[in-house]
C-alpha cells in the first residue's frame, strides 16, 4: 500500500519521515533475517552434553532469571543492532521536529489577528519605545485584508489610547473588500470628521512613501464613481486621491483620465499620483504615451521635476515587466 503524505507537511520533511521509517524498516529486517539463518557449515560439532543442554529447557535461576523468559532481554549482537537503530530513529525524530520549525506555513485568521495586535501594542507605546517602534516597522510586511476590521474597530473605540492618526494608514494598506466598503462610506458621509476625511485623501493619493499600495484594495463599481467625480474637483486632495483610486480600474476611461491628470494638472503632487498609477492601470500603448510625455512644469522647481522623472522611469519599468 503506497504510503500517504501527511497533509500540509512540506515534501522536505515528509522524505525525512519516509527515510525514518526506512531506517527503522531495514534494521528490522536484518535482525529478522539473522534470527532465521541457519549455523555455518564451519561451526564446531557439539559435545553430547552440550547438545543435552540445547534440547532441555533452561531452568530460571537467581542468577539466569530469564532463561525461561520469552520477554527477557535480548543480548548479544541483535541487542547491539537494534539499540544503535533506535538511537539513529530517535535522532532523526530530533531532526524532523528541527525541520518542521523552518517549514513555512500560511497563517491562519488567528495568527493574522494576533499580529494586528501586537501592532496596535506597538502603536500604544509609541516612538518613545524604540523597540516597539522597529518591531511595528518589521510588522508592517505583514499587512493582510484580515487585519483592516481589527484596524477599523480600533479608530473607531473612543477609549482606544493608541495615536489614531498611522491607523488610517494601516487600515487602507491592509486593503480588502470590508476596507473597500468603510472607505467609500467614510467619504460619502457629510458627517465624517474633516480630518479623517483629509487624512484618508491624502493616503490614498499618497507617493512613494507611503505604505498604502493600491494593489490591497478592490475598487467596486462605486468607489470608482467616486474617484471620476474627485478627478475634476477643485481640491486638490480629491483630485490626487482620484488619481490615487483609478490605478485600481485597469479601463479606457481609468488611463483616459490618468494622462490628462499627468499632463495638465497644477499640481504636481497630481502628476505624480497618476503617473505612478498607470503602473497598475495601464496597457502597452501607455508605453509609447510616456516616451512623448510632456507635462505641463509651468511653476514646478527643480526637486518637484526630479521627483516627476522618478516616477516616470517607475511606471515604464513596471509597464516593461508586463509588456515586455
Amino acid at each position: 500500500m503506497p504510503a500517504v503524505e501527511p497533509r500540509g507537511i512540506s515534501p522536505l520533511v515528509a522524505a525525512v519521515v519516509a527515510l525514518v521509517a526506512l531506517a527503522a524498516g531495514a534494521t528490522g529486517g536484518a535482525l529478522f533475517e539473522r534470527s532465521r539463518r541457519p549455523a555455518t557449515k564451519d561451526a564446531p560439532a557439539e559435545t553430547p552434553g552440550a547438545t543435552a543442554a540445547r534440547k532441555s529447557p533452561a531452568t530460571p535461576s537467581a542468577d539466569n532469571p530469564s532463561a525461561s523468559d520469552p520477554s527477557g532481554p535480548a543480548t548479544g549482537a541483535p541487542a547491539a543492532s537494534l539499540a544503535e537503530a533506535q538511537k539513529e530513529v530517535a535522532q532523526l525524530k530530533e531532526r524532523v521536529a528541527e525541520l518542521e520549525k523552518l517549514v513555512p506555513h500560511e497563517k491562519t485568521k488567528e495568527d493574522k489577528l494576533a499580529l494586528a495586535k501586537e501592532m496596535m501594542e506597538c502603536l500604544r507605546k509609541g516612538k518613545q519605545d524604540p523597540a516597539a517602534f522597529r518591531r511595528l516597522l518589521q510588522l508592517i510586511a505583514e499587512l493582510d485584508p484580515a487585519m483592516g476590521p481589527y484596524f477599523i474597530e480600533r479608530l473607531e473605540d473612543p477609549n482606544e489610547t493608541a495615536d489614531k492618526k498611522p491607523l488610517y494608514d494601516l487600515i487602507l494598506a491592509s486593503g480588502g473588500p470590508e476596507v473597500a466598503d468603510w472607505l467609500l462610506a467614510k467619504l460619502n458621509d457629510t458627517a465624517t470628521d474633516e480630518n479623517m476625511r483629509h487624512r484618508l485623501l491624502r493616503v490614498l493619493g499618497g507617493s512613494s512613501k507611503e505604505i498604502f499600495n493600491m494593489r490591497n484594495l478592490p475598487v467596486n463599481a462605486a468607489l470608482a464613481d467616486l474617484a471620476y467625480r474627485y478627478a475634476s474637483a477643485t481640491e486638490g486632495d480629491e483630485r490626487r486621491a482620484a488619481a490615487g483610486l483609478l490605478g485600481g480600474v485597469p479601463s479606457v476611461e481609468s488611463r483616459t483620465v490618468l494622462c490628462r491628470l499627468a499632463s495638465t494638472d497644477p499640481d504636481n503632487d497630481v502628476k505624480e499620483a497618476a503617473v505612478r498609477s498607470l503602473a497598475l492601470a495601464g496597457d502597452k500603448d501607455t508605453l509609447a504615451w510616456l516616451d512623448t510625455y510632456q507635462p505641463t512644469i509651468t511653476g514646478l522647481n527643480e526637486w518637484e521635476q526630479k521627483r516627476l522623472q522618478v516616477a516616470i522611469d517607475y511606471t515604464r519599468a513596471e509597464l516593461k515587466k508586463r509588456f515586455p
